[in-house]
């Protein structure tokens, strides 16, 4: 009869542990709901609104449910944004026909009421409160 063979003695016969990632400092947590909002401002330079909430969701939402939280509301501000401004955009353009191309101010208030939404968010998780947008699909949770 043949002996099984032995499992070679220089490593173990389980798989490597995975460990949770390391929660995040209070401060910390603090400081990256606030950068969740501000980036969605940075990334809107780049015509990307959503992408810098995004980066932040997926890198800090295992580590901090706060970060979590603002992040995912940050991102379907973003999300929900580019949605109305489409549908705006839609309205607009059959109004320019009536109101001789003068219906095109109105493109600018959603990103007026985004921008001090998004100041006001990145004050509230800086002190450490939630903060919910108004009128947002909230798709990201």
């Amino acid at each position: 009869m043949s002996q099984p063979p032995h499992p070679p003695q220089n490593r173990p016969p389980y798989p490597p542990q995975h460990h949770a990632p390391a929660p995040l400092s209070p401060s910390d947590e603090r400081m990256w709901g606030m950068f969740a909002h501000l980036s969605a401002i940075a990334a809107s330079f780049v015509t990307l609104p959503p992408l810098g909430p995004l980066i932040v969701f997926l890198v800090f939402k295992d580590r901090s449910g706060f970060v979590r939280g603002h992040s995912a509301e940050a991102l379907n501000m973003t999300i929900s944004l580019v949605i109305y401004e489409i549908g705006l955009f839609v309205v607009c353009s059959v109004l320019a026909l009536v109101t001789f191309g003068l219906a095109y101010v109105l493109m600018v208030v959603p990103g007026v009421l985004a921008l001090v939404f998004t100041i006001l968010g990145a004050v509230a998780a800086n002190q450490g409160r939630v903060h919910r947008y108004p009128l947002i699909i909230r798709m990201v949770r």
